[in-house]
């Protein structure tokens, strides 16, 4: 008979003597980098380049065994060959551009070669330093622990947040509620969301772009357009939280630090009062899922997703950018953009696609659409085609002038054409005329212009008085007083400007209009 002992070892022991280090120094760049945008992604796009850099690590960590002989210099080894992968791009960034004596040393043919020596430096020295001293290994292990940790626990307390959020949020009194007392059936209401779409002036006075075609299109389907429209915040998630709880940020939340993070407004746009009320009177909300937006509302009635288009998700296309990766990226710019960028591209066609049929689906629908255009980066033609300009700074998310234009000019000159053929199909379908609103989150980024935004209103079963200046607080507030009984009231139109980084330290912005 053989007998096998088996030797127990306590907890302390496993992490003086087992190099486990390597699989928490290549998985923490990843974690922390779903750390630092986990408002803005989802959880599940960081689990392929998981299980990715996990099984790299095993292979090389094993690789490096049989040549070495020893685990602890293997581990030691692998885990210094995934700080040189994983933190260089994130050097580079810091670095880029510096000149030392006239000399631009912040080019990756200079960059690359130093920060490869001193990674190979302190990798001799530690070798020697890890056959002498076995504590070496217990101090990396915790060390990459602790940061790993640190890095779940942001992810899981996002999450934890979230568990604990309000499912329903209270309206400012109950005579706000809304009501159906007609006879007909409730109408489906479309709200579709252009990013960054501005409003006639600026788009003529910044892009030199006259759009008079495509908004005397849409009056003559019956819409009201805004010649005054003017957002009420300069980012996306700001304007479409006011928007859907028909109050201004400051009102939701009165104790509003200028650095404060933005998770606290996750409740209100997942379960704001719009969707609240219009739920309450047997509508479906539908939405199509957005790559970049984590805060959307999953658990919608129904959620279109797109399947993929086979390349990179933008968050690994953004992992990639903070790693060694980053030589070739530059390198091949134009091939690394069109990998970086060609999901948007094939997930709007796909929601432009899909949103044309869901007149078919039963039931009174409340419908969001956002669509990352004509919003940077440019990746339409004017017919629809792929177009790649470069350069494009995807850290600043910044173009020359004449490529904006170009780029910008050229969206526009699509999604003009999708809308007109869009929305006469819903209007067409729809058993009960709908209410359509089409407007951009804001203008066009520039600072002069970056709230004046496009608005435009089809409502053909209620005399709704739209005003030329209205803003998207007011929106569903004048909607719901001539559709659905309600008592809102209407708030001054206000516009806010703040920088990034800086959410929430607002400057208002006065915007002088006549209407045209």
């Amino acid at each position: 008979m053989v007998c096998l002992r088996v030797r127990r070892i306590t907890i302390q022991e496993f992490f003086r003597k087992s190099p486990i280090h390597p699989f928490f120094l290549a998985t923490y760049p990843i974690v922390s980098l779903l750390a630092f945008n986990i408002s803005q992604i989802y959880t599940n796009d960081a689990l392929k380049p998981i299980l990715i850099a996990l099984f790299s690590t095993a292979i090389i960590l094993v690789v490096l065994r049989v040549i070495s002989r020893d685990w602890q210099v293997a581990g030691l080894l692998t885990s210094m060959l995934a700080i040189w992968f994983f933190v260089y791009g994130h050097l580079y960034n810091q670095l880029k551009g510096l000149s030392l004596m006239g000399i631009n040393i912040g080019r990756h043919r200079y960059l690359l070669v130093v920060w490869t020596a001193i990674i190979l430096a302190v990798t001799i020295w530690l070798v020697k330093k890890i056959r002498t001293n076995h504590n070496l290994t217990l101090g990396l292990n915790i060390a990459s622990a602790i940061l790993l940790s640190l890095s779940i626990i942001q992810v899981g307390a996002f999450h934890l947040r979230n568990l604990f959020y309000p499912q329903t949020l209270t309206t400012a009194s109950e005579d706000a509620l809304i009501s159906w007392t007609k006879q007909s059936s409730l109408p489906d209401i479309y709200f579709i969301i252009l990013d960054g779409y501005a409003r006639s002036d600026a788009l003529a006075q910044v892009e030199g772009i006259d759009n008079t075609a495509f908004l005397d299109s849409l009056r003559q389907l019956g819409f009201y357009v805004a010649g005054c429209s003017q957002s009420n915040y300069t980012r996306t998630l700001l304007s479409l939280t006011s928007t859907f709880n028909m109050e201004y940020l400051q009102a939701l939340n009165p104790q509003l630090k200028p650095d404060q993070d933005t998770s606290w407004l996750v409740p209100y746009l997942k379960h704001s009062i719009v969707r609240q009320q219009l739920e309450q009177l047997g509508y479906k909300t539908i939405v199509f899922q957005d790559p970049w937006e984590a805060w959307i509302w999953d658990d919608a009635a129904i959620v279109f997703r797109p399947t993929g288009s086979g390349v990179l998700s933008n968050f690994e296309y953004l992992l990639l950018s903070t790693t060694v990766t980053r030589v070739y990226l530059d390198e091949r710019e134009a091939e690394s953009t069109k990998i970086a960028y060609y999901t948007n591209y094939v997930d709007t066609l796909y929601t432009l696609d899909q949103f044309q049929t869901v007149p078919s689906i039963s039931g009174p629908k409340f419908v969001f659409v956002h669509l990352m255009i004509p919003h940077a980066p440019f990746v339409f033609g004017p017919d629809g085609e792929y177009i790649d300009i470069q350069p494009y700074d995807t850290v600043k998310n910044l173009y020359t002038a004449e490529d904006h234009k170009r780029g910008y000019t050229a969206a526009v000159a699509y999604i003009n054409k999708r809308m007109l053929e869009i929305i006469p199909k819903l209007i067409r379908e729809s058993n009960t005329p709908p209410v359509i609103i089409l407007a951009g989150d804001h203008g066009t980024g520039y600072s002069n212009t970056v709230t004046q935004n496009l608005e435009a209103f089809f409502t053909p079963e209620s005399q709704v008085t739209f005003y030329p200046d209205i803003s998207p607080v007011n929106i569903f507030r004048l909607l719901f007083a001539s559709y659905f009984n309600g008592n809102f009231g209407l708030l001054p139109d206000r516009s806010y400007f703040s920088a990034e980084g800086q959410y929430f330290n607002f400057k208002e912005i006065p915007d002088e209009c006549e209407e045209h």
